[in-house]
């Protein structure tokens, strides 16, 4: 088997993290515990190759062993909307800097939880004996050395560290929320601006989102998924794609990204405007000066998008 290189780059991840679905020479869908051979073809193009055409690499980059996503993926063109107050936009069109606050900071203390108090044991239970089953049937291990103590005190530490390892996940990990419809939402203009009067939205799509980042490969955009935390748990790797069902109006799509020892509260990346922004609506229930100072802020920093009053503004008759 050839062996691999390391040569990573950018555009090579770039090119696998929108390629890894499918070998890019037969089209076979990849599954949980394929390998998918990372490198380049005679002729230096990049592709992502099964077992079975994985000799067509003149060089192998890596491989990888494949498992499906964490998080449900968004269609390119779902509408992401982020509603906040004038403020906020001036600093995003002026720094063109995109915040990402980390989970620890979330008001929400279930951000990045495994499950509820009273069910842990539960959950400490199965993974003993996971851990007690994977010391026993480690490669490598004299069986001698295998007595009930020595399994039972590794399997205490193994619990220990991933209980530790989920605590710094909580700060290492940063989180960009975006509210996926496709009209506005009365609730989220209450709900994401300190005051509703002199609130705005800009609306973009997924894919938008994803090349104002620059495709960053660090960076990853998928769907929340709300469950009841009452039956089941989240997740060993990834909880942070998940929340409580009560939180399930937010229909929230989140890009995240993690960084080791970040010792902050949140992170700028930075972020093209007139690739993110699709349009601007005013808050319904903005006065009209309101609506003419974000003219005036739009048109001082030469951004070239429509803006709408919300449609929620509309007057009926009966």
């Amino acid at each position: 088997m050839q062996e691999m290189t390391h040569q990573h780059t950018r555009e090579l991840d770039i090119y696998y993290n929108e390629h890894r679905k499918a070998c890019t020479n037969c089209g076979k869908q990849f599954q949980d515990g394929m390998t998918a051979h990372l490198g380049y073809l005679a002729d230096k193009t990049p592709a992502v190759l099964c077992d079975d055409c994985s000799q067509l690499l003149s060089e192998t980059v890596v491989r990888y062993y494949w498992m499906k996503p964490k998080y449900e993926e968004v269609l390119p063109t779902a509408k992401l909307w982020r509603y906040m107050d004038l403020s906020k936009f001036i600093s995003l069109i002026g720094k063109k800097k995109l915040y990402f606050p980390s989970l620890e900071s979330f008001e929400d203390i279930f951000e990045g939880a495994k499950g509820i108090a009273e069910r842990k044991e539960k959950w400490d239970n199965f993974y003993l004996d996971f851990f007690k089953q994977a010391i026993q049937t480690a490669p490598g291990m004299n069986p001698k050395d295998l007595t009930d103590q020595y399994i039972e005190e590794n399997a205490v530490r193994l619990l220990s560290e991933m209980e530790t390892g989920g605590k710094f996940e909580r700060k290492n990990t940063f989180v960009s929320c975006w509210h996926c419809d496709q009209y506005e939402s009365e609730a989220m203009w209450k709900l994401y601006s300190t005051n509703v009067k002199n609130a705005l939205a800009i609306q973009t799509t997924c894919q938008q989102l994803y090349e104002a980042l620059g495709k960053d490969p660090s960076i990853q955009i998928g769907k929340v998924q709300y469950i009841d935390f009452t039956k089941r748990f989240s997740a060993v790797n990834g909880a942070y794609w998940y929340k409580r069902k009560s939180f399930e109006y937010e229909q929230e799509v989140r890009a995240v990204v993690k960084v080791q020892k970040a010792n902050s509260s949140g992170i700028e990346k930075d972020i093209d405007i007139e690739k993110l922004i699709a349009a601007i609506y005013i808050s319904p229930y903005a006065p009209k000066w309101f609506e003419d100072v974000v003219y005036d802020v739009v048109k001082k920093y030469g951004l070239n998008k429509p803006i709408f009053h919300s449609e929620m503004a509309a007057t009926p008759f009966y």
